[in-house]
């Protein structure tokens, strides 16, 4: 199983020329065109303190701006006026529609997000309980990956550990049964190999079998459940409203989210849900928020994995004091998510004429959060270049979207697991070979990362 993410950062949909225009930008000094090259693999981090000395707010030749600050891209996200629009990492087999379609009023396209949105709301919130009830069987396959890497002299991190172990985390949220564990497991090797970018002919129909198949296996497993109710995320979205204890309940998440319909409706009784409001939420809903959490949540959180490992080996005394105390996996996750994401920027749609820090944004313009840039805003947190697990100072993680909750929750979870794992099996952490990059700035991570496999055995 080969874990080869394809390029995430487009442009513009499908367009050659735009191509030749961003080498053409970054060749004459540009950095926003130079993280912009579909090929990008150098430093993401030098570029953004390049735009940040200029001006909190960089205004590229490519047309775009990019927001650095964390006070600024805290504003942004919150204001209503920008629009969301996640045509950087994200999944292939999605446009990016012109200005007038993003602009005008919400037609089924815009329905459909805001839908997966609310969908990914309840299931945000459910992926912890979910897992937890499983999290001795998830902590079991790590140290099993562990054993049979060690039997080599060096193993892959990506490869052989992360992406076998991220997809056997999300096969006990979601409650795969153990017959169909290897196809969803061929599934999620499909479905990673192809987020983001422009897929060839053949990748292309490998995934769309594969999303048929994954659609077909969460409808029967939905079915099956609404019989046969579990512990695990699919029962949980399917379980009625009523009737059930306040851990299990998504009633409070929905009322949220579905303040609009509530609004329309004026014979909403007094929980605030319209009276025709469903007890559940719908097969669709369920299927979308499923395979958000399988299509997203696997690529940030395999990068997750990586990244942090990538760190600590960069950072000897931060791996031995994870050595020492692995319950500070979660701090290290946690710090990984802050000093080298994953998910480094997102766009923004002005919807309206706006000002932002001294520049006028036109209606239609497309404005580049810089997410990675502003948890490494020197105003916000001390000695913001510096790797540290122990970090108790600075602000949180800038929230984005319901959609990238979900995912994060997922990332969290298993990159605690697959640290703790790691930190109390390796007795050194070593790089055994050249680490390769994934190419493109939207989505950080790495194609291979090659470690020494000295593991110890289970129990030491």
């Amino acid at each position: 199983m080969s874990y080869h993410p394809t390029d995430t950062a487009r442009l513009y949909a499908g367009a050659s020329p735009n191509r030749l225009w961003l080498w053409l930008l970054a060749r004459t000094g540009d950095p926003l065109a130079r993280l912009l090259e579909p090929g990008f693999r150098g430093d993401a981090y030098g570029l953004y303190e390049q735009m940040r000395a200029q001006e909190p707010v960089y205004r590229s030749r490519t047309g775009m701006l990019a927001v650095l600050s964390y006070d600024r891209c805290s504003r942004v996200l919150h204001d209503p006026r920008f629009w969301a629009w996640r045509s950087f990492a994200h999944p292939a087999g999605r446009r990016v529609p012109p200005p007038g379609e993003i602009l005008g009023a919400a037609g089924p396209f815009e329905a459909r997000m805001q839908e997966n949105d609310h969908a990914c709301t309840v299931a945000a919130s459910l992926v912890k309980p979910a897992l937890q009830l499983s999290v001795s069987r998830v902590e079991v396959t790590a140290h099993n990956l562990l054993d049979r890497a060690a039997d080599g002299d060096a193993f892959d991190l990506i490869d052989d550990f992360a992406l076998p172990l991220v997809t056997a985390c999300l096969s006990e949220v979601l409650g795969i049964p153990h017959g169909d564990s290897a196809r969803f497991a061929d599934l999620c090797a499909v479905m990673g190999r192809s987020i983001g970018g422009r897929p060839s002919a053949r990748q292309a129909e490998e995934l769309h079998d594969a999303n048929e198949d994954l659609e077909a296996l969460l409808i029967r497993l939905q079915r099956e459940r609404r019989k046969h109710p579990g512990g695990d995320l699919i029962s949980r979205l399917t379980a009625a409203r009523r009737g059930r204890t306040p851990e299990h309940d998504p009633d409070r998440l929905l009322g949220h989210v579905r303040q609009p319909e509530r609004r329309k409706n004026p014979d909403a009784g007094t929980t605030g849900w319209p009276s025709t409001a469903p007890a559940r939420l719908n097969l669709e809903e369920i299927v979308e928020a499923c395979k958000e959490l399988i299509v997203s949540g696997l690529d940030i959180a395999v990068n997750l994995i990586g990244n942090a490992v990538a760190a600590l080996a960069a950072s000897p005394d931060q791996w031995q004091m994870l050595k020492a105390a692995p319950q500070l996996a979660d701090k290290a996750a946690e710090e990984t998510l802050r000093f080298d994401p994953p998910r480094q920027f997102i766009l923004r749609i002005a919807s309206e004429r706006i000002e932002l820090a001294g520049h006028t944004v036109p209606s239609g313009s497309r404005v580049l959060v810089m997410l990675a840039a502003a948890h490494r805003d020197p105003d916000q947190f001390p000695d913001p270049a510096r790797f540290d697990i122990s970090r108790t100072s600075g602000p949180r993680h800038l929230a984005v979207s319901r959609a990238m909750g979900l995912e994060s929750s997922l990332a969290r979870l298993t990159g605690e697991i697959a640290l703790r794992t790691l930190a109390s099996r390796l007795p050194e952490l070593r790089m055994a070979g050249q680490a390769v990059r994934r190419p493109g700035g939207a989505v950080r991570g790495f194609v291979h990362l090659p470690l020494r496999a000295r593991a110890a055995p289970m129990g030491c």
